[in-house]
């Protein structure tokens, strides 16, 4: 703060130095006392996207208007890590990107207790991953009745351990064919092109862990460009997400995720009816243990409707992508 008001007095005594002695036009000595008598208004610790805020957590005070949106590179969190390590900030560190507070924490007793808190579940969440039906979903459904319900059907049902373990032999028979592949290639070419069997074993994974072995080879060619374009949408960097500008739609976000949605809720909802009408039998006394049936199988009180299940079954497709880096990561093999 002493150095904050030193700054502010030199920078007075320069303005009335250029004002009296005329070395630079009056405007621009102006334009310069407007940008001092501004400076309150950014130049707060955190941003000055925490200028009204009462909270006492350190943070750096950034860039005008953009924060510590120049820190949010490739390196991210090793950037973020570094400005919480020099402040002695670890547990929590409050920052701006643009005009939206973030807070971070870079201890792990401090984010397991932020990760088990409500106020978690009730953070905001991307434009884009709310036109991609995020919300309806477990990661990122407000707490509340419908986030308890989604909660108790993917720790009974989807990843119950028993259903887990029943996804073995589909995980050993994905590997068996990428073997078969790579010998394959290898004595037809004399080399292995690893990126595309990477590529389509992991997705021949997600698509089966979801929808079942059911899944036409046109459905799944179908459903594999929606996945990919669909995490580039919820990785990509979006000014509207920072700034309120969300009706000019800069990057064409909104629009790109409209038209996806779209699409998959009348792919996966055609999925989903034609499980409902031609597996019933086969899905339930067959044994099959994919995500969809575990969601057609529920109980009548426990069943979610076909927009939900949609969502659900989308949003996990996404999140294993993103997990696993399939598509995506695999290609700086």
């Amino acid at each position: 703060m002493k150095l904050l008001i030193l700054g502010i007095n030199l920078s007075l005594f320069l303005s009335c130095f250029i004002l009296t002695t005329h070395q630079i036009p009056w405007l621009f000595a102006l334009f310069f006392l407007l940008l001092l008598s501004l400076s309150p208004f950014w130049i707060v610790p955190g941003g000055f996207a925490w200028r009204n805020s009462s909270l006492d957590v350190p943070g750096p005070v950034g860039w005008p208007l953009l924060g510590t949106l120049p820190l949010m590179n490739a390196v991210a969190h090793r950037n973020l890590a570094a400005a919480a390590a020099s402040l002695s900030a670890t547990r929590l560190m409050k920052f701006s990107l643009g005009a939206t507070r973030v807070i971070i924490s870079s201890h792990p007793d401090t984010a397991k207790e932020i990760l088990g808190g409500s106020a978690f579940s009730d953070r905001p969440i991307k434009d884009s991953a709310r036109f991609l039906m995020f919300e309806r979903a477990i990661g990122f459904a407000p707490s509340g009745a419908y986030w308890r319900h989604l909660r108790r059907i993917a720790a009974n049902h989807m990843f119950s351990p028993k259903r887990i373990l029943n996804l073995e032999p589909l995980r050993q028979q994905v590997v068996n064919h990428m073997v078969v592949q790579t010998q394959r290639a290898m004595e037809t070419k004399g080399f292995v092109e690893l990126r595309m069997i990477l590529q389509k074993g992991s997705l021949t994974n997600i698509l089966e862990t979801v929808f079942g072995s059911f899944l036409s080879s046109a459905m799944a060619d179908e459903l594999g460009p929606m996945v990919k374009e669909g995490y580039e949408l919820i990785a990509m960097f979006n000014w509207e997400d920072h700034f309120p500008l969300r009706f000019l739609d800069f990057n064409g976000v909104k629009r790109r995720c409209h038209k996806l949605s779209s699409k998959v809720k009348i792919v996966v909802g055609r999925i989903v009816e034609e499980r409902r009408k031609e597996a019933l039998e086969q899905s339930i006394n067959g044994g099959n243990h994919d995500f969809l049936t575990a969601l057609l199988t529920l109980s009548k009180e426990d069943q979610l409707s076909d927009s939900d299940m949609i969502a659900v079954l989308w949003v996990r497709t996404l999140f294993l992508s993103s997990k696993k880096h399939i598509l995506f990561c695999i290609d700086s093999v």
